[in-house]
C-alpha cells in the first residue's frame, strides 16, 4: 500500500512538473500571442496582472510586441497598442522605478529607428508617461522635426529632468526651429532666464504667435535685458491692444517686478503706460497699469486714483474706482469722502456708487447729504447707494428725497430705490406724502402703491382720480386695476358712470374686471355688474367689462341687449362678444353668423374662429367646432382659413376631414399644407401619423403644394412617406355613401354561436331586409329613424382603436356595442330620471367594474360628439370629445357574466327608440405586438412585449409571475419569486415599462442576460427597488433604484410614492446605458470603464462583456406589478 501511495505521489509530481515544463517550453511568440488574446481585460486588476506577465517576457518579448506597431492604414495593431499603452501606465505607478528604464530604452530605440512618423509619435507618447533623463537626450534632436517637435517637447518637459531647461534654451538657437512658440511658452512657464538672448532674437520674428510667445517669455523671465525690448515693443504699437500683446507683456513684467519687490521698476513701467495711453484704443492697458500700481501700493496709490477719477474717459474713471475696491484699508473711504468735493462733476455720481458698493457706514453721511446735491446724477446715484447700504432703514430718507425732488429723473430714481427696500411697513410710510407732497411726489407714491398690489390702498388712491394735475390723475386711474378688491366694485361702477375720457374709461373697466375676478366664487364674478346694469344709465360702459368676467347670465344679458338695443348698443355688445374671455360665447357668434346678418355675419365668423383657435380645449373638440362653422365659409378664402386652422390639430379625424378639399382647385393648396402639418411630426418630435389612408392623402397633397417652399415641402413629404411603417392603420368602416360593410343584427353572440351555418345565413338575410326601413345614409351620415334593431358590422374585430362621430336628439339614448357586447353609452344628459347626468362614454352594463364615465364631456344635444375607443383584451378606454372618460376598465360580458368578453366580435350601432346619426367611422386593428402602443411609438418602431392577457413570448418562472388585469404581477407565494425573461434576445434597444412597488419591494430588470446564473453578474441588473424603506437605509450608491447593480450608481429621489405607478425608459446601445425615471434621467453612463478597469463593488461581472441577451424581471420575493411593456430594437436588422 505504501509503495502504491509513493508511486501515486510521484506520478502526481511528475504530472505537475511535466505541466510546468510544458508551459516553460512555450515560445516567446506563443506567450505574446496568449497575452494579447486576453486584452483588453475585464478589469484593471487583471490588466495589471497581464502587465506583470508582459514584464516577465523580457526585452525580447516586449520588443516583439513593439514591432507589431505599424503605420496607420496598413493593418490592425489595436491589441498591441493597447498592451503597450497599458504597460506604460503600469510602469508609471509608484514602486516600478527600477523597471521603468528598461521600457524607456526600448521606446527610445523605436522612436529613433522607425521610419514612419506616426509610429515614432506612438513611442514618443509612451515616453511622455515614463520618460526620464535618457528621453531628454534622445529626443532633443526631434525638436527640429516639424511633425514631431510638439510630441517630443511634451515628452522632454514631462521627463522632469534637470536638463530640460538647458535643452529647450539650446534649441532656440536654431533659427529654423519649427515650434519656437511652444518651446518659449514652456520656458516661460518655468520663468526661465537661460534663453533671454534667444527670446530677444525671436521677438523680431515675422510670425505673430512666435513674437507673442517671445514677448511673454521675456516678461516672465524678469531679466533686466528684457525691459528695453518690451518697452520698445509696447512703444512701437503705441501702447494699444494688438495680437502680440506687447503692452500686456510689458505690464506683466511690471507685475513680476512688483512680486519680487522691485517697486521702482514697477512704478516706472506703470506710470509710463498710464501717461502714454491717452485714447480709447489704449484705455484698457492704462486701466491695467493702474490696477497693478494700486495692488502694490494700496492706500499710497490714492494720488494716482484721484488723478484717474478726473480723467475724461468714464472707462478709466471706473477702473480707478474698481481698483480702490481692492484696498481693504478703511482709510480709503475717508480719502474718497475728502476728495469728493474736489471731484469733477462726472466722477461724483460714480464715487457715490462705489461707496455704496463698499457698504462702509462711514460713507452714509456723505451719501445721505448727496440726496440734495445740485447735480441730479449725484442725487440718483445716492438714492441707489443708500438703498443698497441701509435697506429698509433708508425708506425715510428716500421718501424725503422723493417728496422734495420734483425732477422726473429723481422721481424715477426714488421710486426704484423704494421698490428695492420696501415691505408693507415701509409702504405705509408713503401715505402721508399723498396729503402734503408735491404733485410729482404724489404721482410717484401712487405708482409705488400700485406696485404693492395691496387693495387696502385703493381708498387712498381713489380720490386722486379727481386731481387737477393730469399726471397725478393718470397715475391714479392707472393704479386702480392693481389695487381694486372685490368690495370696491360699487365705487368703480359709480366712477365709471361719471367718467367720459376714453382712456380713463378703459382704466376703470380694467379695474372693475380685476375687482370682479377676486370674488370668492368665480360663478358670481359678474353679479355686481349685472345688478348695476338693471338701473344704470352707463350700460355702454359696463357691458364691455362682462367680456372679462364672463358667465352664462352675463352672456344672456349681452345677447339680449344685442337683439333689442340701439345700433350703437348692438356694436358695443358685438365687440363684447368677440372679446369674450372664453369660448363659451362661440355659440352666440355661431348663431349670429348663421342668421345671415349682413352687418355682423362676417366679423362673427372671424370672432368665432379666433375664439375656437385660442380655446383651452382638446383638438378633437376644436375640430368639431370648426366643422360646425364650415357651412358658413361662403367663399374659398373662408374655407382656406378654416382648413388652415384645422391644420394645427394633430388628430387623424382632422386629416381625414380636410382630405375632401384636396380635389377643389380653390382649396387644394391650403389643404395640402394643412395635411402636411397634421400628419408629419411636430417640431421636437420624431413621429407622425401612419397608415394606408394617411399615405394616400399625403401622396395627393404632395402634388397640390404651391408657393416658394413647395419643392422643399414636397421633399419632406416624400422622405416621410419613404420612412413610414408599412401598416394599414385606420381604415374607414363607413364609405359615406351607403351601408356597405354593415348588416342587420341577428340575436346575440351566444345565440349566434349555437346556430347552424345555414340557419345563421337565413336569419342574416332576413335581418338585412329590415335594415333599409330603419337605417339610411344621408349627407354622409348613417341615420337611424328611431325604429328597428341595431346595425352591425360585417367584419369582426379583436383588439382595435375606433374613431366615430355621433349626434343624438332630445331624450336620445344609444350606444356602441364592442365585439357584440353592450355597450359604450350614448344619451341625453338631461335625462336625470335614468341617471344620464353622469355623461356619455361609460360602460353602461358593467356591474362589478366601473360603469360610469370619469367626467361629463358631452356637447349639447343636437351637436356632434366624437368618440375614440381603444379596446385591448378585456380593457376599454374611451375618450369623448378629447377627454378621457373611461380609463382602461374591464368590460364585462353582458351575455354570460361568468366568462370574459369574447375575443372577437362585430361593432354594433345601438337602436334604442330615438333618432340619431353617426359619421366618420374609422377603425385600426391592433395586433399583439401593438398592444397599448401609442401611434407615435408604433411609428417609431416600438412593439409590445406583453399582450395584457397571458405570458406568451415569455420564458422562465410562470408560477410566480402571472398576467392579471392587463399587468404582469409577481406573486412570491406561488413560488420562489424567480425570474421571467423575454423569449427573444436583444442587444441594443429602448425598453419602456411601468411598475408599481409595494413597501420595501425589491426586483430588478435583467438585460443582456443568459437564462441561467445570477443575472446581476452573468448579465446586468438594473435595480427596481423601494429604496425609501428603512430596511434599505444603508445601501451602497450602486444599489439604489435604477443603478446598474455594482457598476453605475443612479440619482436618487425620483421614484413616486409607494403604491403609485412609475414610468421608466431604458436606453442601451453598445456600452452606453441611459435610464429615465418619471421624466428625469437618473443614469447616463458607460459600462466600458467598469468592464475594463473594475466595478464599484469589486466583484467579477463577466456579463459586462455581453453584447446580447434576454431581458427579464428578476424576482427577490416581493410583490411588484408591471404593465405597458414595449421595446424598440436598435440592433441592425439582418
Amino acid at each position: 500500500m505504501k509503495i502504491r501511495k509513493i508511486l501515486s505521489i510521484c506520478m502526481i509530481l511528475l504530472a505537475v512538473a511535466g505541466s510546468s515544463f510544458a508551459q516553460d517550453r512555450r515560445t516567446v511568440e506563443t506567450k505574446v500571442a496568449d497575452l494579447l488574446a486576453q486584452l483588453p481585460a475585464s478589469d484593471l486588476k487583471y490588466t495589471d496582472k497581464l502587465m506583470g506577465d508582459m514584464l516577465a517576457l523580457g526585452d525580447t518579448g516586449i520588443r516583439q510586441i513593439c514591432s507589431m506597431i505599424i503605420p496607420a492604414g496598413t493593418g490592425d495593431d489595436t491589441r498591441a497598442r493597447f498592451a503597450l499603452e497599458s504597460f506604460s501606465r503600469f510602469l508609471s505607478q509608484k514602486g516600478k522605478e527600477n523597471e521603468k528604464p528598461m521600457w524607456e530604452k526600448i521606446c527610445i530605440d523605436y522612436a529613433v529607428t522607425q521610419k514612419d512618423n506616426g509610429v515614432k509619435d506612438f513611442f514618443i507618447k509612451q515616453l511622455q508617461i515614463i520618460g526620464g533623463n535618457a528621453t531628454v537626450e534622445a529626443l532633443k534632436s526631434f525638436l527640429n522635426d516639424r511633425d514631431l517637435c510638439n510630441p517630443a517637447l511634451a515628452a522632454i518637459i514631462k521627463s522632469g529632468s534637470q536638463e530640460v531647461e538647458s535643452v529647450l534654451a539650446e534649441s532656440l538657437k536654431n533659427k529654423d526651429l519649427p515650434c519656437p512658440a511652444t518651446v518659449m511658452n514652456a520656458l516661460a512657464g518655468m520663468n526661465s532666464r537661460v534663453a533671454v538672448n534667444e527670446y530677444i532674437s525671436w521677438a523680431s520674428s515675422i510670425d505673430v504667435n512666435t513674437r507673442s510667445s517671445a514677448l511673454n517669455a521675456l516678461a516672465r523671465s524678469g531679466s533686466p535685458l528684457a525691459l528695453p525690448v518690451l518697452s520698445k515693443a509696447a512703444r512701437d504699437v503705441f501702447y494699444r491692444w494688438e495680437v502680440t500683446g506687447a503692452t500686456a507683456a510689458l505690464l506683466n513684467y511690471a507685475e513680476n517686478a512688483g512680486k519680487n519687490g522691485d517697486f521702482k521698476t514697477m512704478d516706472r513701467i506703470c506710470k509710463l503706460v498710464i501717461s502714454k495711453c491717452k485714447d480709447r484704443l489704449t484705455v484698457q492697458n492704462k486701466s491695467a497699469a493702474l490696477l497693478i500700481y494700486t495692488k502694490y501700493h494700496g492706500i499710497d496709490a490714492m494720488n494716482e486714483l484721484t488723478k484717474a477719477a478726473a480723467y475724461p474717459d468714464k472707462t478709466y474713471r471706473n477702473a480707478a474706482l474698481n481698483a480702490s475696491m481692492l484696498i481693504p484699508d478703511r482709510e480709503v473711504v475717508t480719502r474718497w469722502i475728502e476728495y469728493f468735493p474736489k471731484a469733477v462733476p462726472d466722477a461724483k455720481p460714480e464715487i457715490i456708487s462705489m461707496l455704496g458698493n463698499r457698504k462702509d457706514e462711514s460713507a452714509i453721511p456723505l451719501i445721505r447729504t448727496s440726496l440734495t446735491n445740485p447735480d441730479q446724477k449725484v442725487r440718483t446715484a445716492a438714492a441707489a447707494a443708500l438703498a443698497k447700504m441701509e435697506g429698509a432703514r433708508s425708506a425715510g430718507d428716500l421718501i424725503s428725497y422723493l417728496k422734495n425732488s420734483p425732477d422726473p429723473a429723481d422721481q424715477e430714481s426714488a421710486l426704484s430705490a423704494l421698490m428695492s427696500v420696501s415691505g408693507s411697513k415701509e409702504v405705509e410710510l408713503l401715505k402721508p406724502v399723498l396729503k402734503d407732497g408735491s404733485d410729482a411726489a404724489r404721482k410717484s407714491i401712487i405708482e409705488l402703491l400700485a406696485w404693492s398690489k395691496n387693495s387696502q390702498y385703493f381708498s387712498d388712491v381713489m380720490p386722486f382720480t379727481a386731481s387737477a394735475d393730469r399726471n397725478v390723475r393718470n397715475a391714479a386711474y392707472g393704479a386702480l386695476a392693481n389695487l381694486a378688491g372685490s368690495g370696491d366694485q360699487d365705487a368703480l361702477i359709480k366712477l365709471l358712470a361719471s367718467t367720459d375720457d376714453t382712456n380713463y374709461v378703459k382704466n376703470v373697466q380694467d379695474a372693475l374686471a380685476a375687482a370682479a375676478s377676486k370674488s370668492s366664487d368665480p360663478a358670481l364674478r359678474s353679479d355686481v355688474i349685472l345688478k348695476a346694469l338693471q338701473g344704470s344709465g352707463a350700460k355702454e360702459k359696463l357691458i364691455p367689462v362682462l367680456a372679462s368676467t364672463g358667465g352664462n347670465e352675463a352672456l344672456k344679458v349681452v345677447l339680449k341687449e344685442f337683439e333689442n338695443g340701439s345700433p350703437a348698443m348692438r356694436d358695443i355688445c358685438f365687440r363684447t362678444l368677440t372679446s369674450w374671455e372664453d369660448y363659451t360665447c362661440s355659440s352666440a357668434l355661431y348663431e349670429i353668423c348663421a342668421s345671415g346678418n349682413k352687418t355682423f355675419e362676417a366679423p362673427a365668423f372671424e370672432g368665432y374662429v379666433k375664439q375656437i383657435r385660442n380655446a383651452p380645449i382638446p383638438d378633437e373638440q376644436k375640430l368639431l367646432l370648426f366643422r360646425k362653422i364650415m357651412p358658413f365659409a361662403l367663399d374659398a378664402g373662408r374655407k382656406n382659413q378654416i382648413i388652415s386652422e384645422i391644420g394645427r390639430l394633430k388628430t387623424y379625424q382632422a386629416l381625414f376631414f380636410i382630405a375632401e378639399y384636396l380635389d377643389d382647385p380653390a382649396t387644394s393648396s391650403a389643404t395640402a399644407s394643412a395635411a402636411m402639418r397634421i400628419a408629419l411630426p411636430s417640431s421636437g418630435s420624431r413621429t407622425g401619423m401612419y397608415g394606408t389612408l394617411v399615405r394616400e392623402i399625403l401622396s395627393k397633397a404632395a402634388a397640390k403644394l404651391t408657393g416658394p417652399e413647395s419643392d422643399y415641402n414636397r421633399e419632406m413629404i416624400n422622405k416621410y412617406l419613404d420612412a413610414m411603417p408599412a401598416d394599414e392603420g385606420f381604415k374607414p368602416m363607413f364609405n359615406g355613401k351607403d351601408l356597405t360593410g354593415w348588416q342587420g343584427l341577428v340575436e346575440n353572440p351566444v345565440a349566434r354561436s349555437k346556430m347552424r351555418k345555414i340557419d345563421l345565413e337565413r336569419k342574416q338575410a332576413e335581418a338585412n331586409v329590415l335594415v333599409p326601413a330603419n337605417w339610411s345614409v344621408k349627407d354622409g351620415c348613417i341615420v337611424f329613424n328611431g325604429k328597428g334593431n341595431n346595425l352591425c358590422s360585417v367584419a369582426e374585430y379583436g383588439d382595435f382603436e375606433m374613431l366615430v362621430d355621433w349626434k343624438i336628439t332630445k331624450d336620445g339614448d344609444s350606444g356602441i356595442y364592442l365585439r357584440g357586447t353592450p355597450q359604450v353609452q350614448i344619451w341625453d344628459t338631461s335625462r336625470t330620471d335614468v341617471g344620464a347626468q353622469v355623461g356619455s362614454g361609460g360602460l353602461y352594463n358593467n356591474q362589478v367594474n366601473p360603469s360610469k364615465p370619469l367626467k361629463v364631456a358631452d356637447n349639447p344635444v343636437g351637436d356632434w360628439n366624437t368618440f375614440r375607443i381603444m379596446m385591448t383584451g378585456e380593457k376599454v378606454s374611451v375618450w369623448l370629445n378629447g377627454e378621457l372618460v373611461v380609463d382602461n376598465v374591464t368590460m364585462e360580458n353582458y351575455w354570460d357574466r361568468k366568462i370574459p368578453i369574447f375575443p372577437k366580435g362585430p361593432i354594433e350601432l345601438q337602436a334604442h327608440g330615438t333618432d340619431l346619426a353617426f359619421r366618420d367611422i374609422y377603425i385600426r386593428e391592433i395586433s399583439e405586438k401593438d398592444y397599448n402602443l401609442t401611434p407615435e411609438e408604433k411609428a417609431e418602431g416600438f412593439v409590445s412585449l406583453f399582450n395584457g392577457r397571458n405570458l406568451d413570448n415569455w420564458v422562465g418562472n410562470k408560477q410566480s409571475y402571472v398576467a392579471e388585469d392587463g399587468m404582469i404581477v409577481i406573486k412570491p407565494e406561488n413560488g420562489s419569486g424567480g425570474n421571467l425573461y423575454t423569449e427573444k434576445e436583444y442587444a441594443d434597444f429602448i425598453f419602456r415599462f411601468e411598475f408599481l412597488l409595494t413597501p420595501a419591494a425589491n426586483n430588478g430588470l435583467g438585460i443582456r442576460a443568459p437564462l441561467e446564473g445570477d443575472a446581476a453578474y452573468v448579465g446586468m441588473e438594473l435595480q427596481i427597488l423601494d429604496n425609501t424603506a428603512d430596511v434599505y437605509a444603508n445601501l451602497q450608491p450602486y444599489q439604489y433604484h435604477g443603478s446598474v447593480y455594482g457598476v453605475i450608481p443612479a440619482k436618487k429621489g425620483y421614484l413616486k410614492p409607494v403604491g403609485e405607478w412609475n414610468y421608466e425608459e431604458v436606453f442601451v446601445q453598445g456600452t452606453r446605458i441611459k435610464i429615465t425615471l418619471n421624466g428625469t434621467v437618473i443614469v447616463d453612463g458607460d459600462i466600458a470603464e467598469a468592464r475594463d478597469n473594475g466595478t464599484m463593488d469589486h466583484n467579477q461581472h463577466p456579463g459586462l462583456k455581453n453584447t446580447t441577451g434576454h431581458i427579464g424581471f428578476l424576482g427577490h420575493g416581493s410583490v411588484v406589478k408591471f404593465r405597458n411593456i414595449r421595446i424598440k430594437d436598435l440592433s441592425p436588422q439582418k
